[in-house]
């Protein structure tokens, strides 16, 4: 089935859509939480796919010219598990390769092997998966393979049981983007198990995955967090924005003078919506530590960018390969910013949320949130999964046209 025929002028076509494919598929991996609009997500989605359609239609020459790059380019590996997962020929020993790409000595390769899997159809890896999850202890493979099994909401063999110190932050990562996928899987422990980690990338997915299974105790748990002395985790606080109300303003507008915490504070108001903190915002523009914070934030908010006034000039001492990275950011114009706002602020309603000057408040999960930027979108769903009952189970991280619709 794999075998590498005589080169021919195909190879060339093939290789051309294996390096696109990788490419567009990595960028899907970066896209979802990137502040981009639904339509260029959507193009990306299409175009990576067309390329993988021209390497089914490849068939195993595609594969076997893919797995011969991997050591080259790792994120080749990505697109061979997804056609390896895919392709009706060779099943089931096909599905088994992609799969035990998760086993790969090679980091990198395991990786983008794992994303790949997590964007290909599970009808022929389904088995394979539940085999791998099987564990005494918790390693990359099965963790992985947990994990994809969760994405695509199938059952899954075990529980999460304890998270062990001797777990590595790679393997408390995929435990966490698998709890918050299964079905009574997470509750408090993991949480406060999960938080304690040193990892900002493993306390970040802790938090989503509370959020995605409705963890009652998730806002209290952010609020208390937040009025601590010496909070435990400014992700935690910037994750109360997500889950709390306008009653958590005054806190987190106290927080802006914490000199540790007022990023995460001034980010949590911007994820919060309510503009009724603007003017504690623009104010906060004029100091030269806080004004890009501040700026993300009434951005976020208003779906304005603060005006700026002309970018600064390089130093004299700079050398020349320094000037050739020299990529000045203007200052925002404060004056300019607080005469927009009172020019504008009669159109907000301080009661209800904003984000990107859209009213999330209402129906957030209706018409406006296709109009909302990605990044965005994802803390407008994770909210709602947080507080709201019945709310659907999506999958935001995967292709435009499955978000809806998860479960192949």
């Amino acid at each position: 089935m794999l075998g590498v025929n005589q080169k021919t002028p195909i190879d060339g076509v093939v290789r051309e859509h294996l390096a696109c494919a990788s490419q567009f598929l990595g960028a899907l991996r970066a896209g979802a939480f990137q502040p981009q609009s639904r339509d260029r997500f959507e193009d990306l989605s299409r175009r990576c796919e067309a390329n993988l359609d021209a390497l089914r239609i490849a068939g195993d020459k595609a594969i076997a010219l893919g797995r011969a790059a991997m050591g080259d380019d790792s994120e080749t590996a990505a697109v061979i598990a997804l056609l390896l997962a895919e392709c009706e020929s060779g099943q089931p020993a096909a599905s088994e390769l992609g799969v035990q790409l998760l086993r790969h000595e090679t980091p990198e390769i395991r990786q983008a092997a794992w994303w790949g899997l997590r964007l290909a159809s599970s009808r022929h890896v389904e088995p394979h998966l539940l085999a791998l999850a099987e564990r005494d202890k918790w390693e990359f493979a099965p963790a992985a393979a947990l994990d994809i099994l969760a994405f695509h909401r199938l059952p899954v063999p075990v529980g999460l049981g304890p998270l062990l110190d001797s777990d590595s932050d790679e393997i408390a990562w995929l435990l966490a983007e698998a709890g918050g996928r299964i079905q009574d899987a997470w509750n408090r422990t993991h949480l406060k198990q999960f938080i304690s980690r040193g990892s900002s990338r493993v306390r970040e997915a802790a938090l989503r995955a509370s959020a995605r299974c409705g963890l009652p105790e998730l806002a209290g748990f952010c609020r208390a967090v937040a009025s601590e002395i010496e909070p435990m985790a400014p992700e935690v606080v910037e994750f109360l924005g997500v889950v709390g109300s306008r009653e958590d303003s005054p806190q987190l507008l106290r927080l802006t003078s914490d000199p540790v915490l007022a990023n995460a504070a001034m980010g949590a108001l911007g994820r919060l919506g309510f503009p009724a903190c603007m003017p504690v915002l623009l104010d906060l523009l004029s100091d030269p530590r806080l004004a890009e914070p501040a700026a993300s934030a009434i951005e976020r908010i208003t779906g304005q960018a603060v005006p700026r006034g002309a970018p600064p000039k390089p130093s004299p001492s700079l050398s020349e390969d320094e000037l050739d990275l020299w990529e000045p950011t203007p200052p925002p114009d404060v004056p300019a910013a607080h005469d927009w706002w009172k020019a504008n602020e009669a159109k907000f309603d301080l009661n209800k949320r904003r984000q990107a000057g859209v009213c999330v408040s209402d129906d957030p999960l209706g018409p406006v949130f296709e109009l909302l930027p990605l990044a965005i979108r994802h803390d407008v769903y994770l909210r709602q999964r947080a507080l709201v009952g019945d709310t659907p189970n999506w999958e935001l991280e995967t292709w435009s046209w499955r978000q809806k619709s998860p479960c192949w």
